[in-house]
């Protein structure tokens, strides 16, 4: 019988690799936040303290970094709002979505930034598995009529993604969030006043600091 030889890890050059990466990952969020969609590779490469030329060896150019920034920004908030302590699934639900929404209205360079996902099938990776966790504990619990399934998962993240794009356009009413998020909760099976105290509780909940 042949042995077994554990899989070798990642190689130093590998490690390297992966935190010159995350340097410019981070670098960009960054400048991102200082400004907005005027970033320019310079401006990461500067602020990363890195030449130019490494930074095309991990990006074809500027748009491809900022799929990349897209893509971390949307995982970073996934991860937060997985934290939320509410034990009612469609309370977490609805405080999730509401921090995402949220942080669009008072972020719009955010906000045009993450909508460059969503025409890019695949993309979303590990963001929309906790929205999948959510949506199956909330089925599990009664809480909802419709599970994690494709058609249900679309619904949902039309409706948000929809809305920030009414947002950032300056075409949204004030309580835009509050009315997507009932609205996400009434599709999912809550009756309409339900939906609608647990929305607007959620919002009010959303415009407080994200936990640490």
């Amino acid at each position: 019988m042949a042995s077994q030889t554990a899989s070798p890890g990642p190689t130093r050059g590998h490690r390297k690799r992966e935190k010159t990466r995350r340097q410019l990952i981070a670098a960009g969020l960054r400048v991102l936040a200082a400004k907005g969609e005027a970033l320019a590779v310079s401006d990461v490469t500067h602020e990363a303290d890195v030449a130019n030329g490494t930074f095309y060896n991990y990006f074809a150019g500027r748009e491809a970094l900022v799929d990349a920034l897209a893509e971390q920004l949307l995982l970073n908030l996934a991860e937060t709002t997985a934290r939320e302590p509410h034990e009612d699934p469609a309370v977490r639900f609805a405080v999730a979505s509401g921090r995402v929404l949220h942080r669009a209205a008072e972020d719009p360079t955010w906000g045009r930034v993450v909508l460059r996902l969503v025409d890019r099938p695949g993309v979303y990776g590990n963001v929309d598995r906790y929205l999948r966790e959510d949506l199956a504990a909330g089925f599990d619990a009664g809480r909802f009529e419709s599970g994690p399934d494709d058609a249900t998962l679309d619904q949902v993240l039309g409706l948000l993604f929809m809305t920030i794009r009414r947002i950032v356009a300056g075409r949204a009413r004030p309580d835009a969030p509050e009315r997507a998020v009932e609205r996400g909760l009434r599709a999912l099976g809550l009756v309409p006043e339900e939906a609608r105290e647990i929305a607007d509780a959620a919002l009010a909940s959303a415009r407080e600091p994200t936990p640490a």
